[in-house]
């Protein structure tokens, strides 16, 4: 039991890992943006934050994908799709596992 729920937390932190990756992509593309727009007008520095938020996580995500698309041991480790989607089959059994055998020895 311990093993299957320490399995199931575990495959949910790979499927969080592609959000999480894009999180952090694009506070690293905020950041910059704010670093670079320390004088403009604050609309203007906004925007451009923004901007460089959503620009540097689309190029994250394209690479991730890439990655995966091209690593299929990664995939497999994950239980992904190439797009990047769980395995249905996986997360159906997951949710709920097949029951163990019962043994009729008394």
């Amino acid at each position: 039991m311990f093993r299957g729920a320490a399995r199931f937390v575990l495959r949910v932190a790979g499927w969080l890992l592609t959000p999480l990756i894009l999180l952090v992509a694009a506070a690293v593309g905020a950041l910059g943006g704010l670093v670079v727009t320390r004088r403009m007008a604050s609309t203007t520095s906004l925007e451009v934050t923004f901007a460089l938020a959503f620009i540097v996580a689309g190029i994250v995500l394209r690479l991730w994908m890439r990655l995966l698309r091209n690593r299929p041991e990664l995939r497999h480790t994950l239980s992904m799709t190439t797009e990047g989607i769980p395995e249905t089959e996986l997360v159906e059994r997951l949710v709920n596992p097949p029951e163990p055998p019962q043994s009729n020895a008394r």
